[in-house]
């Protein structure tokens, strides 16, 4: 394999980025036959054919300079594949270990967001079992469900609804129509939690308080835990975001808009079933969430490295038109 990991990136952060990539680096060129190139400057010039994959640490972002939504356009246009680097799903992970969340990455394939069928995945390891043992994880059983709907929120210039601000009528207006669906479908109140990391420019939440005052039934989350808000729902409702794994975990029902979301087929995609939620199984959900999970420490181990390397050649899309 020849690929090219590219830092778009300054300051503080193109220092951060290239330490990702020398990881990555380090686990491709385990294989001797592997080249990884890492290019932090004159990256618009880059003749993506000579590569089979370009990485990238993360994806473009609506609010992205225009210069680099621009690159990101030409890559994603282009047949050679994007292996995008972001972090786990499975955020109890660093919270037990009490290690940054980018110890923790996972890798997709020509979209930050996850589907099916676009990161590297290998069905013979049930990876799920080892990280289950290894961290002691406790999984719930489908509870008793409470009487609200938590509706959970993301970054409206966030990645993870690319599909919404570059396709849609964006974030903001899918949350309008969200809650109004919500509504329709359901006698509940309606909880709404804001993303934590938007906490101090949060203006979603108070912009669908207002239209919905009228209403009386929704509502801002008062917790500061999401396990608090989880006691008192009846399910969680979301695009993609990652708490839903966390619902799932414990034993959360969960209905997820978008198709390419984190909870797989363990989660329904239509607010029409709110009132009428399977506990749908969440076997499969479990072993393809652990390969979306990795652990830079394991990376330390030459075997480790050599399986991914080929976990990520076979999984390689190879033309992407």
């Amino acid at each position: 394999m020849h690929l090219c990991a590219i830092n778009t990136f300054t300051g503080d952060k193109k220092n951060r980025v290239h330490k990702q990539y020398e990881l990555i680096k380090n686990i491709i060129e385990t294989n001797p036959n592997n080249h990884l190139e890492i290019i932090d400057k004159n990256f618009e010039k880059i003749d993506l054919d000579i590569y089979d994959s370009v990485v990238t640490s993360g994806d473009v972002k609506i609010i992205d300079p225009e210069s680099r939504i621009k690159f990101y356009r030409t890559i994603k246009s282009h047949k050679t594949s994007q292996l995008v680097r972001d972090v786990t799903f499975i955020r109890q992970i660093p919270n037990i270990t009490k290690l940054d969340v980018n110890n923790y990455p996972r890798f997709t394939w020509n979209s930050s967001v996850v589907n099916n069928n676009n990161f590297p995945y290998d069905k013979t390891y049930n990876r799920w079992l080892e990280l289950r043992k290894k961290y002691n994880l406790t999984i719930k059983d489908y509870k008793k469900e409470g009487d609200k709907v938590l509706f959970i929120l993301q970054i409206p210039g966030d990645t993870s609804v690319n599909e919404l601000n570059f396709n849609g009528d964006g974030y903001l207006n899918f949350a309008i129509r969200t809650v109004k669906k919500i509504l329709d479908n359901t006698d509940r109140n309606i909880v709404l939690r804001g993303h934590p990391l938007n906490f101090n420019q949060e203006k979603i939440v108070p912009h669908l308080l207002s239209i919905y005052k009228e209403t009386k039934r929704v509502f801002k989350s008062t917790n500061i835990r999401l396990n608090e808000d989880l006691e008192e729902a009846k399910c969680v409702i979301s695009y993609n975001s990652s708490s839903t794994v966390e619902a799932l975990i414990n034993g959360i029902k969960v209905i997820n808009i978008s198709n390419n979301q984190p909870c797989f087929d363990a989660a329904s995609k239509n607010i029409e079933d709110i009132e009428n939620l399977k506990e749908l199984d969440r076997e499969n959900f479990f072993k393809k969430i652990s390969f979306l999970h990795w652990e830079n420490q394991e990376f330390e181990s030459k075997d480790i490295r050599l399986y991914f390397a080929s976990l990520i050649e076979k999984s390689m899309p190879r033309n992407k038109n």
